[in-house]
């Protein structure tokens, strides 16, 4: 294998540091991203950028992980071309929705007129959940959303009784029910089926300058999800525990286990059209897009296809 500094240098970042992006983490532990001769800086976004989206538009990231949502709205807003999402994270919402109080069964009912603290980094959790209440015939406007709060300020108001539901991600939520101070009510991955959720992109340009890089990198992910797919959370947790230092094994293991038992993970990367269209559903009954837009403008499958046929 080639030195590390003949490796291809590869600028890579994610929203936010959770176990839902699990399939990064595997790739990067795992190794399986340098055997395809990548030498790789992972990170969560500087807050500077504000989104890995902007860090790519201003040349600041070459690939990163988002959700399609952000190239929909772009382009609903008018944007000619946007980044191009080639490879899948996520195949399922992976939030859950945790009640103060244990209800069985739970009541969709018992949310009207009660106050729920909603995810605050990114508006795409509350818009996929609100898909869900309106399939359950509650209106999200009966609903006090207590927002503006961080996930650790979000956890402390919930923990002091300021709000009778809470919206999370791992491994935040399976920290509320270990330490006994709430139930999930909702998984919403399940309720929603099978969305892109969260997916990687790049621009245009770099797709079109560094394809071999791309390729690379899209191989080792395609690796490292087979591997993910094979191995059970025991394993799957202990691979990706050094991303998650303040986290117990146990809490990164049950976490892993939550998602994994819901199908979260995707066992190839294509981003079919069928959970691209799930996604830009969700946003259209939401209010948060107003045109359909192309899959063929937002997604390229063909960076998929090329990579699974040489997979290892």
């Amino acid at each position: 294998m080639a030195s590390k500094s003949n490796k291809q240098p590869l600028r890579l970042l994610e929203v936010i540091r959770t176990l839902f992006y699990t399939p990064i983490y595997v790739s990067v532990a795992g190794g399986f991203l340098e055997k395809e001769g990548l030498d790789v800086d992972f990170k969560t976004c500087p807050q500077e950028f504000g989104h890995p989206i902007n860090a790519l538009n201003i040349g600041q990231a070459d690939i990163v992980q988002s959700g399609v949502m952000r190239c929909i709205i772009a382009s609903d807003w008018g944007a000619e071309t946007v980044p191009k999402h080639f490879a899948e994270v996520n195949s399922r919402d992976g939030f859950f929705v945790i009640s103060r109080t244990k209800q069985d069964p739970f009541l969709w009912e018992s949310l009207k007129g009660a106050n729920l603290i909603p995810v605050d980094f990114s508006p795409m959790p509350w818009g996929s959940l609100q898909t869900a209440l309106r399939r359950h015939n509650i209106n999200p406007a009966d609903i006090n959303l207590l927002t503006g709060l961080n996930i650790n300020d979000a956890m402390a108001a919930f923990r002091a009784g300021e709000a009778e539901f809470i919206h999370l991600p791992q491994p935040f939520a399976e920290e509320i029910l270990e330490e006994g101070s709430g139930h999930v009510v909702i998984a919403v991955g399940p309720e929603n089926g099978h969305v892109c959720f969260s997916s990687f992109a790049a621009t245009n340009h770099y797709l079109d300058t560094h394809p071999d890089t791309v390729h690379r990198f899209t191989v080792g992910y395609a690796n490292a999800l087979k591997w993910l797919t094979a191995h059970d959370p025991s394993e799957v947790g202990t691979a990706v525990k050094e991303f998650f230092p303040d986290v117990s094994l146990e809490l990164v293991i049950k976490s892993v286990t939550r998602l994994k038992n819901q199908d979260n993970w995707p066992s190839d990367p294509t981003i079919t059209e069928a959970s691209y269209q799930g996604l830009h559903d969700i946003l259209l009954n939401s209010g948060m897009a107003k045109l359909q837009q192309p899959y063929s403008k937002v997604i390229r499958t063909d960076i998929a296809e090329t990579a699974l046929a040489s997979r290892k």
